[in-house]
């Protein structure tokens, strides 16, 4: 399965809903989505990971672009649901030293509405 992105708004927080696999396939649909989102003024995004199931280096390197344009324009961004896996494969690269990863999208919300 290819990545799917689904959007919807959350009373101005932006979420993207991942499914399927983040990988090398996909290189730069997240990215070239978050672009366009900086692009129609979202300065607040949310990446709910709960529905990927195999994410690549490049999948990794997705999230940190991610961040990296977000930062650019003064925006935050917050990944939320990775599976045990995948939270482990973020402990093991150290990336949630960069990266803003909560458990839940619950959490995430609440971290991005105080800011």
């Amino acid at each position: 399965m290819s990545l799917r992105i689904d959007t919807r708004d959350e009373k101005g927080i932006l979420v993207f809903t991942l499914s399927g696999r983040l990988t090398m396939d996909c290189e730069t649909l997240l990215a070239d989505r978050v672009k366009m989102a900086i692009d129609a003024g979202a300065r607040r995004l949310l990446v709910d990971l709960s529905g990927i199931d195999y994410v690549d280096s490049h999948g990794l390197g997705q999230m940190v672009a991610c961040h990296t344009l977000f930062a650019s324009v003064g925006g935050e961004v917050r990944f939320a649901g990775a599976s045990t896996r995948l939270r482990r494969l973020l402990e093991m690269t150290r990336l949630p030293r960069v990266l803003e990863v909560d458990r839940d999208v619950g959490t995430s919300l609440a971290q991005l509405r105080r800011s």
